[in-house]
């Protein structure tokens, strides 16, 4: 019995408190509402200044006695929620074996001079090696073979960039390391 009673205490002071709150609640947002009230009505909107009298005339935003409105104008902006489309960046062919690792990952082995166009051996990680030529697919960044030296290769990338949709290049040169005579 002294439980139920002690219950219907508690509950009693938990209503209490909680109507006490709603009344002070509503009191806070009624004399927040007349401050901001009283504050528009004592200063008027200051007009726009604009730098340059040929530039574009300023978007008007509607005042109203009591508070202004902002309007967004996405002229010229991303849209922020839109997702990036990347399936431009991806390549829809498949992938030679060389394109599935990156030029750091890959090393150039020796070069094979002789023939009527000079070769590169390159191996990936799993040292495997390849013959490649001038004009051979490479990298993960879409790269291309353009030049074979006596102890180097050039590799021009062209990688479309994510946030700007612009087309970059990059040359990457990579090189036969010496080895050591005995």
């Amino acid at each position: 019995m002294k439980e139920g009673k002690c219950m219907k205490k508690i509950k009693l002071l938990l209503l209490i408190n909680l109507g006490v709150l709603v009344v002070a609640a509503a009191n806070c947002k009624k004399s927040n509402m007349q401050s901001v009230a009283v504050r528009n009505q004592a200063q008027p909107p200051t007009p726009v200044v604009q730098p340059n009298a040929s530039a574009k005339p300023a978007i008007p935003t509607a005042v109203t006695s009591t508070t202004s409105m902002y309007y967004y104008n996405p002229a010229g902006k991303p849209d922020p929620f839109e997702p990036f489309d990347i399936s431009k960046v991806k390549p829809n062919t498949a992938l030679t074996p060389l394109q599935q690792f990156s030029l750091d990952q890959l090393s150039l082995k020796g070069i094979i001079w002789g023939v009527t166009n000079a070769k590169a051996i390159i191996a990936d990680p799993t040292n495997k090696t390849y013959i490649v030529g001038i004009g051979t697919k490479i990298g993960k960044n879409n790269g291309v073979i353009i030049r074979i030296m006596n102890d180097r290769i050039v590799v021009l990338e062209q990688y479309t960039d994510v946030f700007t949709g612009k087309v970059k290049t990059n040359e990457v040169t990579m090189e036969l390391k010496k080895t050591e005579k005995f």
